[in-house]
């Protein structure tokens, strides 16, 4: 009887320890899923905020605005929905509902106009690749229904010209430094490309339409500039070859 009531506490022990191991590991699970739900979210508002930050160059449209505004605040309710006892989590929460409401009464697109050409390569590089980043947010917001189908088309055509607009414009400064240091075969090979991209383009706006026009008077400028130096060249050759013959020519006999 002994025995028997000793090797039923023992089981009741055993089964008491894997139950708390058990609840104890789905605990751990709980809260490792509610870190990886907060630092997922905690990524998307620095994206969001970063994308924000490169509005003074970029032209922004309210869409555009409001989309990301809209992402940072989905990611601020989830986290507070996963800490509820966060409260500088809810004052931002409050802040971005009063940035939404402000930029759905008062924003007011940028033309396109506003576009502030890179001023390097470099500068050019980073450009392409916030504009990119934005389009896949875009995407993947267009995904969660968060943007209409017509909004979303109109968008992502506006951030494929301006990867267009951030390439042409490097492609003519770089284009005018090489006419500047007298490469002119590497400057007509960049006007022309840069020219027939543009010639393909059928919704330009006003900043490419004066950019592929400058491309044209550049090139027809310069192709007048090689023009004018091998007439003078040629100019200069007959010239020598008419001293030559005179000074070889037979000497008449007096």
């Amino acid at each position: 009887m002994v025995l028997t009531l000793v090797l039923l506490s023992i089981g009741a022990l055993l089964f008491l320890i894997i139950g708390y191991n058990i609840v104890q590991q789905y605990k751990q699970k709980l809260e490792a899923d509610r870190r990886a739900l907060m630092a997922k979210q905690k990524i998307i508002i620095e994206e969001a905020e970063e994308i924000l930050l490169n509005a003074n160059r970029l032209p922004f449209s309210k869409t555009l605005v409001l989309l990301m505004q809209t992402r940072i605040h989905d990611a601020l309710k989830s986290i507070l929905q996963a800490a509820p006892g966060m409260d500088s989590v809810r004052q931002r929460l409050q802040d971005v509902q009063a940035q939404i409401k402000y930029v759905q009464e008062n924003y007011q697109s940028n033309d396109e106009s506003s576009f502030r050409a890179p001023d390097s390569d470099q500068q050019a590089l980073q450009m392409l690749q916030v504009v990119k980043k934005i389009r896949a947010v875009v995407r993947v917001e267009h995904n969660k229904g968060k943007i209409d189908p017509q909004a979303f088309v109109t968008e992502d055509r506006r951030l494929e010209l301006m990867l267009l607009k951030i390439n042409i414009a490097n492609l003519t400064q770089r284009a005018f430094e090489s006419r500047m240091q007298r490469q002119f075969g590497t400057a007509k090979q960049l006007l022309t490309k840069g020219i027939s991209a543009l010639a393909a383009i059928h919704d330009k706006d006003p900043w490419l339409i004066a950019r592929e026009d400058e491309m044209r008077n550049a090139l027809r400028d310069m192709n007048q500039q090689i023009e004018e130096a091998s007439q003078k060249e040629r100019n200069e050759m007959q010239e020598k070859k008419d001293d030559l013959d005179v000074l070889f020519q037979p000497k008449k006999k007096w």
